[in-house]
């Protein structure tokens, strides 16, 4: 994915990124950084590069989730992992680390996809876990 101009590889499907803040409990938040009423980015196809002045991978292109179009607040929102409430509450402590990594085209090449989604990860019908659309 892509924020604030930099790309990063999420450790795990983006529907299932959770805010990293700590609750009033001193557990975990457990609300999911992507839901259904958040600001959207888009999914596009770009050279699979990672930062300028490293090289490409030959003629590749991969899916990337791009957030570059959306507010300033709503990237650093991304960016930090936390949830809508959580980001307007700044003294919450971090319960763990983003799960962000800088994407590099070579040592994650085995993560390329050079195709768009064919639809979102979405809950499977009668039980739990997801599949994917890819």
């Amino acid at each position: 994915m892509q924020i604030l101009y930099i790309r990063y590889l999420a450790a795990r499907p983006l529907d299932e990124v959770q805010c990293v803040a700590q609750t009033r409990h001193r557990a975990r938040c457990t609300a999911k950084m992507l839901t259904p009423d958040s600001l959207q980015g888009i999914w596009t196809l770009v050279p699979a590069t990672a930062a300028q002045g490293q090289l490409a991978l030959p003629a590749e292109v991969m899916a990337m989730y791009d957030l570059s179009s959306l507010p300033y607040a709503e990237q650093l929102r991304w960016r930090t992992q936390r949830c809508r409430e959580h980001a307007a509450a700044p003294t919450a402590g971090d319960l763990a680390l983003t799960d962000w990594e800088p994407f590099d085209p070579f040592v994650h090449r085995a993560y390329v996809c050079p195709r768009l989604p064919t639809d979102m990860r979405r809950p499977r019908h009668g039980g739990g876990g997801t599949e994917a659309g890819w």
